[in-house]
């Protein structure tokens, strides 16, 4: 069950707060016992020590993963999130300017089986500060059934900590900023084509959730528009209906992913480390 709680843009105190930026924490409930306690094999540089599995993306983000998350799981968010840096696949980043404002803000993924317990959730806080934070249950990634959840929350993850930190006034998703972004999530919802009823999800909250949702229109992410949320569902309506967050998209000022849907496969296995037991 999702847990939700406040809205807050970077910098943030305690940054894993970026999880419930869009409410999407999830509180697990029946996790396997003692998944998040510390561990004697705690791998470095993870808050913590109960994650014992990392992946290092193009030294700009870290997963971080405990021992109930396959191995598999863990290099298919790896691979999503190398795609998401790296959309037209040829091994170099496609705006370069996103590396060092990812490591300056700390950007990490964090990987549970089900879910961050409220204790696991109270453990981390006062270890991540200074960190942009995001997490994401291994149930919930490349699923056998259903939807797959890693392509989200790591584009959240990219936004907040890369997107809108180096160009504000085109990305941010704060009101007083008034960005390009925030005023086409404000289009779309006056016209109608958008609409996310969450009640706990607040205007820079709904501004970061279009964003994600246009961008599945725009590359033809299916299952993630099969709700009425997003009522644009293919790149020809976006260009129809709402030719400025195109005109985003494609701006020759920056790079934004507008090749393919990361769908975990990336043939660039050297942007990508891993540390860890059973490596």
């Amino acid at each position: 069950m999702p847990m939700h709680k406040a809205y807050q843009l970077l910098p943030l105190k305690a940054s894993f707060l970026m999880s419930l930026i869009l409410g999407t924490l999830t509180v697990s409930g029946g996790v396997t016992a003692g998944e998040f306690e510390p561990k004697s094999h705690a791998v470095v540089g993870c808050p913590g020590a109960m994650f014992t599995q990392q992946a290092r993306v193009f030294d700009a983000i870290t997963i971080c993963a405990t021992e109930k998350v396959g191995m598999d799981k863990l290099h298919h968010a790896a691979n999503v999130t190398a795609k998401w840096l790296d959309n037209n696949d040829d091994g170099i980043v496609d705006e370069p300017a996103l590396l060092p404002a990812l490591r300056q803000q700390g950007a990490m993924l964090f990987m549970s089986a089900e879910g961050f317990s409220d204790e696991a959730f109270d453990i981390l806080m006062p270890e991540l500060e200074h960190r942009v934070g995001q997490d994401l249950a291994a149930n919930e990634t490349a699923p056998m059934i259903g939807r797959d959840a890693s392509q989200e929350e790591i584009h959240h993850l990219i936004v907040n900590a890369g997107w809108q930190f180096v160009y504000p006034q085109v990305f941010s998703s704060q009101k007083d900023q008034a960005s390009a972004l925030y005023q086409q999530w404000e289009k779309a919802e006056a016209a109608g084509y958008y609409d996310y009823g969450d009640p706990t999800c607040d205007d820079e909250c709904k501004t970061v959730e279009f964003f994600y949702l246009a961008t599945a229109a725009y590359l033809g992410s299916d299952a993630d528009l099969e709700s009425d949320e997003m009522r644009i569902k293919d790149r020809r309506s976006l260009r129809q209906r709402l030719p400025g967050i195109v005109d985003l998209m494609e701006s020759s000022d920056y790079h934004y992913p507008t090749y393919i849907w990361p769908d975990g496969q990336y043939q660039h296995a050297n942007n990508i480390r891993y540390y860890g037991t059973d490596r």
